[in-house]
């Protein structure tokens, strides 16, 4: 099965609050977000997003604001971030094999193995598929 793990479900979850409350335009209000609120929308744990939001922003992609109204900020455009992008830093290189997470290849089967080159072609269109695809595209449903 291919999916996620939890950080990075996080991290999508909470770049897409992020996203949305940018785009809502309330003037006056406070574009920052705090992990708690993300973690009180979300029902998620407060201290494991609190976690992927400063791993995010030791990533530049968001910026912590520090202060008693302090939170986060988007640091990037979300057209420039991608799942892919995302994905790769609480996951590691995308793989849908474990052999083609190695760079040298330790599998026993792998010189005689007659699925390992349309098992490479399909990680390569996954991988292509989520670095195509920003967080915004995520937000906005396309």
């Amino acid at each position: 099965m291919i999916h996620f793990n939890r950080k990075t479900e996080y991290a999508l979850i909470a770049m897409e609050h992020m996203i949305r409350k940018e785009d809502s335009h309330d003037i006056g209000a406070s574009q920052l977000t705090s992990a708690r609120e993300v973690a009180e929308a979300y029902q998620v744990p407060y201290s494991l997003l609190a976690k992927v939001l400063q791993q995010l922003a030791g990533r530049g992609l968001i910026k912590s604001v520090h202060g008693t109204k302090g939170g986060y900020i988007l640091a990037k455009d979300p057209e420039e971030i991608s799942v892919i992008h995302i994905m790769e830093i609480f996951e590691g290189p995308m793989a849908l094999a474990e052999c083609f997470k190695e760079e040298k290849i330790t599998c026993p089967q792998w010189d005689g193995c007659r699925i390992k080159h349309p098992l490479s072609q399909l990680n390569h269109k996954i991988y292509h598929l989520l670095a195509d695809t920003s967080v915004a595209h995520l937000v906005a449903g396309h």
